[in-house]
């Protein structure tokens, strides 16, 4: 793994009316690796992504990616800087082909004399689907006819086949069966060979520890850490979360508890 910087985030910050989603974070992502960034709900994490992936606007601070400072406007000019996102949701659009969302926002690769190509960007599809094993796919479908599933393997391929130097997965293996999630980190392990970068978000700490080289760790907003995976494990990963020992459960477990011995007679 190489320790040569690709993204250095500067005193980002960010605000949605009086709240303070973001409060002057700095830290760095080297070049070939899963830097992993976790915290609870509300920590920041996702607004930092979408700053960078050019779906929020950017108010402080400043990306330099490879040391050239960036400011996205949205994905595509993001995409053309070379980062990219996998989001939990769906990312795939309704009423586009397989090969039209694939190449969303760059189909200019494939107009001529004002015509676009469809043969040819069906071709190109059909031959990256290929690439990436999913030959049941077929380009020229309608996007709508396949399912879930199958729609996320269509997003990754949208969001790696340029090769970019960023790919930001938001929460995506949440939504994955265990077969979609073998293939995301198929993927990712071959965008970490090509030493390219991916930033990783998820909730499960043991896929955190398990798939990821770094971990950043933001807390309502703050910068807490960078670590090394290797050098953590679960409870010290939720110690630096909420900022404090967890005893127990680290989620609700107050269901199911009695609230009262007492029977009420509704008679």
């Amino acid at each position: 793994m190489s320790s040569e910087v690709r993204l250095q985030v500067r005193n980002i910050s960010k605000n949605f009316g009086i709240t303070k989603a973001l409060k002057d974070v700095s830290f760095d992502v080297n070049k070939g690796e899963v830097h992993a960034l976790i915290g609870e709900n509300g920590s920041g994490k996702s607004t930092l992504t979408n700053m960078l992936t050019g779906i929020y606007s950017m108010e402080t601070g400043k990306f330099i990616l490879d040391g050239e400072e960036i400011h996205p406007v949205n994905q595509v000019d993001a995409n053309n800087h070379g980062i990219s996102i996998i989001v939990q949701e769906l990312g795939t659009l309704s009423g586009l082909t397989v090969a039209e969302n694939i190449f969303l926002g760059h189909e200019d690769r494939f107009i001529k004399h004002g015509f676009r190509n469809t043969i040819a960007m069906n071709a190109a599809a059909n031959k990256l689907l290929e690439e990436y094993g999913f030959t049941h796919i077929k380009a020229a479908s309608m996007v709508d006819d396949y399912n879930f599933e199958d729609r996320k393997l269509i997003e990754i391929v949208k969001a790696t086949y340029f090769h970019p130097k960023i790919v930001v997965i938001d929460e995506t293996t949440t939504a994955l069966s265990q077969e979609g999630r073998e293939e995301l980190y198929k993927q990712m392990e071959r965008i970490r060979n090509e030493g390219n970068t991916i930033i990783f978000i998820s909730h499960d700490l043991s896929e955190i520890l398990s798939k990821s080289d770094t971990v950043t760790i933001l807390r309502d907003g703050v910068y807490i850490d960078t670590l090394k995976a290797k050098d953590l494990d679960q409870d010290k990963l939720k110690r630096l979360m909420v900022g404090r020992e967890v005893t127990g459960d680290y989620y609700r477990s107050d269901y199911g508890e009695p609230i009262s011995d007492d029977v009420v007679s509704t008679t």
